[in-house]
C-alpha cells in the first residue's frame, strides 16, 4: 500500500525538474546555501584561530617578561652582589612591587623574596618573579644560598 500523496509529490517534482520549470531557482538556492555555509564556517574557524593566537601571544609575553626580569635579578644578586636578600626579606620581601609595563597593555610584573631556611649563617632564599599579561600569568622562581651580599644560585 503506497502513499499516494508522496508519489504524486515526487511526480510533480520530477515533472518540474524535467520540464526545466524552476530548476534554475532550485540550483541557485542550493549554490547560495553552500556559499553561505562555507562563509559561516570560514568566519567561525578564523575567529577561533585568532582567539587562540592572542592567548598564546599573552602567554609568550608573560613568559618573556618573567624570565627576563628573573635573569636580570640573578645577575644583580650573584655577579654584581648588589642585592642583599636578607635585608629585603626582613623588610617585607618585595624587591619590585607590582608594576605596570608601559609597552604592553594589561601587563604587570613583580618580584618578591622569602627565606626558606632558618639557618642565619647560610640561609636559603627563594626569589619569585610573577608576570601577568591580560589573562596569562607566568611565575619564575630561583633559589639562592648565602648571606650579606654574597649569594650563590641553587639549581
Amino acid at each position: 500500500m503506497k502513499c499516494t500523496h508522496k508519489t504524486s509529490l515526487n511526480r510533480r517534482i520530477a515533472a518540474i525538474i524535467r520540464g526545466n520549470k524552476g530548476a534554475s531557482i532550485v540550483l541557485v538556492t542550493i549554490i547560495a546555501i553552500l556559499i553561505i555555509t562555507g562563509v559561516i564556517i570560514l568566519r567561525t574557524t578564523t575567529s577561533a584561530l585568532w582567539a587562540s593566537a592572542d592567548k598564546q601571544l599573552n602567554q609568550d609575553q608573560a613568559y618573556e617578561m618573567a624570565t627576563s626580569l628573573g635573569n636580570s635579578l640573578d645577575e644583580l644578586i650573584v655577579n654584581n652582589k648588589s642585592i642583599a636578600l636578607a635585608d629585603i626579606a626582613t623588610g617585607g620581601g618585595v624587591i619590585i612591587p607590582e608594576t605596570a609595563v608601559s609597552d604592553l597593555a594589561y601587563a604587570t610584573v613583580s618580584a618578591k623574596v622569602k627565606p626558606l631556611s632558618a639557618d642565619e649563617s647560610n640561609r636559603v632564599y627563594i626569589v619569585t618573579v610573577v608576570a601577568k599579561v591580560a589573562d596569562a600569568t607566568h611565575e619564575y622562581s630561583a633559589q639562592y644560598s648565602g648571606s650579606g651580599t654574597n649569594y650563590q644560585r641553587l639549581y
